[in-house]
């Protein structure tokens, strides 16, 4: 329970500012070009980010405080924003969020997991509570967001909730754990761990371009509303469950790279549909393929690092995979979907990262073929 309502606070807050800072940048009056550079600053600066803070929480006799201290800082930065008046200050206060905030998800996962294997129990049900405590937020605030004018509530709601959560991270423990010589950057030698970390890289940067664009590409819609974009958010969250049920034993069936290739696979699918819909009926449709795209990716990922990388740097492995999945991934699909968009619309945008979706299970293809054959004798 201690690890499963951890989780429920940090996706309380995290719903809000991931579904939703989009539309707090576009009160302010950025443009989508903005918005999208906003966005590919604040992930380029997690990448050394999270190599620092993960590094430090494997060192630190104490890591929770290491967590705690990036949660403070980063309810601190987003309560600034909604002080700032000026794009310099916006542009400058988001780049210092992305710098702090990104560590947390790579610590809090390596400290959940580390409990949960010390009391043999899976990462599927812990998480599916941040799933459903995802939802019930994005849903909630969405409705809150049906009357036109408390775009500005977007920031301040979510630094809150980023306190809940920080009270929360004591659940956690973790704080007796030894001292590790962990130094993240050992871990670009092994080879395995890049060619995954390469394959899930064009699906991820797809998704950076969904959370930046897809917000104001689903209110453009006739009949579209902030409710409905609440909803869209809770279908994506419950889509999430299945998944989270059977995850840890369709990652013993297929392990990381075919659970990766069924996500790229749904991803594009998912990316047509928003691109060529012209309802918001249609948009919400999509949102039921969302179980099979970050979260397949996500979670399979973290119990991989959890089983390959040496147990001194695990938050050093989860942070170089949420650089991967959030600090690259996001720079590429925020700073070169920023320059789709204006070229060829936000529907456009879409279209390229279906496309995007297609080719990387191409050009991967010797290295999920093998889960699947294996699967198959497994069976057999």
């Amino acid at each position: 329970m201690r690890v499963k309502a951890y989780m429920a606070a940090y996706y309380l807050a995290h719903a809000v500012y991931q579904s939703y800072m989009s539309l707090f940048y576009r009160g302010r009056g950025l443009d989508a070009a903005q918005i999208g550079a906003v966005y590919a600053l604040a992930a380029a600066a997690s990448v050394p980010g999270q190599l620092l803070f993960g590094a430090a929480a494997d060192r630190a006799r104490r890591p929770g405080r290491v967590l705690r201290a990036l949660l403070l800082v980063s309810a601190a930065l987003l309560l600034l924003q909604t002080l700032s008046r000026d794009v310099f200050g916006l542009f400058m206060l988001a780049t210092l969020f992305g710098f702090f905030y990104t560590g947390v998800q790579p610590i809090g996962d390596a400290l959940a997991l580390e409990r949960l294997s010390r009391e043999g129990k899976p990462f599927g049900p812990a998480r599916l509570m941040g799933a459903l405590a995802f939802a019930a937020s994005a849903l909630a605030f969405g409705f809150f967001l049906d009357a036109s004018g408390r775009e500005g509530w977007v920031a301040l709601t979510a630094s809150a909730l980023m306190l809940v959560a920080l009270l929360a991270s004591f659940l956690l423990g973790g704080d007796k754990a030894p001292r590790g010589d962990a130094h993240p950057l050992r871990l670009l030698k092994n080879r395995a761990l890049m060619r995954m970390l390469a394959f899930i890289l064009p699906a991820q940067a797809t998704m950076g371009y969904f959370y930046a664009f897809f917000p104001t590409r689903f209110m453009e819609l006739p009949g579209a509303t902030g409710a409905l974009l609440g909803w869209a958010n809770l279908i994506a969250a419950l889509a999430e469950i299945p998944f989270l049920l059977v995850g840890d034993r369709l990652f013993k069936r297929l392990d990381a790279a075919g659970v990766a290739a069924i996500s790229t696979l749904a991803l594009g699918a998912r990316w047509l549909l928003v691109a060529l819909g012209q309802s918001a009926a249609l948009l919400l449709l999509s949102q039921l393929l969302h179980g099979l795209g970050y979260i397949a990716i996500s979670v399979s990922m973290a119990l991989y690092i959890r089983r390959e990388v040496a147990p001194e740097a695990q938050a050093s492995g989860q942070a170089l995979l949420n650089v991967f999945c959030y600090g690259l991934a996001r720079v590429l699909g925020n700073a070169l979907g920023a320059l789709a968009a204006r070229a060829f619309g936000e529907a456009g945008g879409f279209f390229a990262c279906a496309c995007v979706c297609f080719a990387s299970l191409l050009l991967f293809f010797p290295l999920w073929k093998g889960a699947f054959c294996n699967s198959r004798r497994d069976m057999l």
